[in-house]
């Protein structure tokens, strides 16, 4: 790394832009690889764009963030090591004069006592990211929230843990400048049921912008909750009959509906289909929203 990629990468929009437009700072390419961990690209129901996610618990973070209705996530986002504009701005010329400029990682550090850190081989300051920076709430007046994935085996174990702990807590301490909720995210509060639930039901961008699978699916989901009694297939039949829906519709249309809590799913718990519907009765997608992104709701 040198002081003129860097700058390459800044004037090509590495790690900047919003919503659609964001640009990962790193990005799962051909050549980019780990040894310890997984590489994914995600689809999801808020962009066309992948979500660039270098470890499984990262991916199962992102299953849980679209599922808890974050407007917008920023994955692989840096905390530049130098004075630059908040993360928050960036949407709409009049919000951004609300926001004063965020201050580099690098006084960050030093006014901590944490090393901030270099490339390897040269004095180019590292640019340290944060694994999410999502948004909650309504467009105009949204909260940041900034999520550091580390497995709970890797917070205990891992040889260089005094180190990974130190950037932790420049992030925690960054979000703190900022204005940001920053969560520590290790993987205990979901379990692999979930989440792979999750990606099994998580509706790609066109899925959710096509008028034949949304146009009906609040009047589908209010008959199938009638009959959530019966089998779930008896209950997506009967759904299907009553709201019109064809046959090659049905199943995306009771997996939106699921995602999205129109139809009362229960993920935590095995989904078969020859068995009744079982209801989020322990309010698991509220307890984690309230964990993990401090609302209800998002």
């Amino acid at each position: 790394m040198t002081d003129a990629k860097v700058k390459r990468l800044l004037a090509a929009g590495y790690g900047s832009g919003r919503d659609e437009n964001y640009q990962a700072w790193i990005r799962i390419r051909r050549k980019l690889s780990s040894p310890v961990s997984n590489l994914h690209c995600m689809t999801s129901p808020v962009y066309t764009r992948s979500l660039n996610l270098l470890s499984g618990l990262e991916h199962a973070a992102a299953n849980v963030a679209l599922w808890l209705g974050c407007n917008e996530i920023r994955e692989q986002h840096p905390f530049w090591p130098w004075d630059h504009p908040h993360p928050g701005t960036g949407r709409h010329p009049d919000l951004d004069r609300s926001f004063s400029h965020a201050p580099g990682l690098l006084e960050i550090a030093k006014s901590a006592g944490i090393k901030h850190g270099v490339y390897p081989g040269t004095n180019v300051p590292f640019v340290a990211t944060i694994d999410f920076t999502l948004s909650t709430g309504m467009w105009a007046s949204s909260s940041l929230v900034h999520w550091s994935c580390k497995p709970w085996a890797v917070l205990n174990e891992a040889a260089n843990r005094e180190r990974i702990l130190e950037r932790i807590e420049m992030e925690r301490l960054y979000s703190a400048a900022v204005g940001a909720r920053h969560v520590l995210v290790d993987g205990r509060l979901f379990s692999a049921h979930l989440i792979g639930q999750l990606d099994w039901f998580r509706p790609l961008r066109s899925e959710m912008l096509n008028p034949a699978i949304v146009g009906p699916i609040r009047e589908f989901s209010e008959h199938f909750m009638c009959v959530a009694a019966d089998s779930l297939s008896i209950a997506k039949h009967f759904a299907a009959q009553k709201a019109k829906v064809p046959d090659h519709l049905v199943e995306v249309i009771f997996r939106t509906a699921a995602w999205l809590g129109y139809i009362d799913l229960d993920f935590s718990r095995p989904i078969v289909m020859s068995r009744p519907l079982r209801r989020d009765e322990n309010k698991l997608k509220r307890s984690l929203s309230m964990a993990l992104l401090g609302v209800e709701h998002a």
